[in-house]
């Protein structure tokens, strides 16, 4: 009886092929096994392991599914497959980093790393993963983008600074107010990556809101400025009703403020009737009678 057991033990481990799907197709099984290459390549023959782990058919599988496809044949034995893993190098870690810092002249020195073997897929380290902002040498996790949506999780540790123009408050900016030209200056900076999201660009500030009062020599940050509306409240409008057969113009009074994509009520200017609308651009906005927007009652409130 001890026999097969000390045969087992000392059998070597089966070989596994690799894949790099989350199924196993016809086509993997085939490239083990030629006897079943007459089977269309994109059958799906069963479900892939997780990384690291191992997906085994046996003898008796094996001619199961070569009889359900009418192959004759011999079967040698169990059949091994495996996600295709190897440990991450430094350069594609690098990439990684450098496109999640993209513009901001990032200079990256990786001290550490997950040797943790990874499937194939997109690597991809967010902002978000940073575990601290500091000088010294901090955490950064990261993901493996692989198969359908799945993330295999890994990380680096990495001295991370940036060289990059910031944009300081140059006076005050009062909440609710657009920002000027006047309002804001250019500050060089070098030095380690801060926690905010700094603008960095004349383009993503001037003309926006701001959220609340923000005080001289402040960093301007995108949590602190928000688009300006398309459609204040009171403002002439150009309402588009459309249906399958006709194209409307007129001109309505709208009741509310918003930006685009939001649905607002409008009062036509000369019948006083109310819609509900979206609007689709500055001072537009698109009624379709019969769906979410439309014609209102006249009692209803703005």
């Amino acid at each position: 009886m001890m026999l097969p057991v000390l045969l087992a033990v000392l059998a070597p481990p089966l070989a596994c092929h690799a894949i790099d799907a989350d199924r196993i197709y016809a086509r993997d099984l085939a490239a083990a096994v030629p006897l079943f290459a007459s089977i269309s390549p994109d059958i799906e023959i069963g479900f892939a392991p997780a990384p690291g782990g191992q997906r085994v058919f046996s003898r008796a599988e094996l001619r199961r599914i070569a009889q359900a496809h009418h192959i004759a044949g011999d079967i040698a034995g169990d059949v091994c497959f495996r996600w295709r893993v190897a440990v991450l190098s430094r350069e594609s870690i690098l990439a990684a980093m450098n496109e999640s810092l993209k513009g901001r002249s990032g200079r990256i020195e990786i001290t550490d790393q997950s040797l943790s073997a990874a499937p194939n897929g997109k690597l991809v380290f967010p902002l978000s993963g940073l575990c601290g902002f500091s000088a010294e040498p901090v955490i950064w996790r990261g993901y493996v983008l692989y198969g359908i949506n799945h993330r295999f999780s890994t990380w680096a540790r990495a001295r991370i600074s940036v060289k990059e123009s910031r944009l300081l408050a140059a006076g005050t900016l009062t909440a609710g107010e657009p920002v000027g030209p006047a309002q804001v200056r250019v500050d060089n900076y070098e030095g380690p990556l801060s926690r905010q999201d700094p603008i960095t660009d004349l383009k993503d500030a001037i003309g926006m809101i701001a959220r609340f009062d923000i005080s001289p020599g402040t960093l301007l940050t995108r949590s602190m400025l928000d688009k300006p509306k398309e459609v204040e409240r009171g403002d002439l409008v150009q309402v588009v009703v459309e249906t399958s057969r006709t194209h409307i113009e007129s001109q309505g009074v709208a009741e509310q403020a918003g930006r685009s994509g939001a649905v607002i009520t409008v009062r036509n200017a000369q019948s006083g009737r109310k819609y509900r609308g979206r609007i689709e651009d500055k001072d537009k906005v698109l009624v379709v009678p019969g769906g979410p927007v439309g014609l209102v009652a006249e009692d209803s409130k703005s």
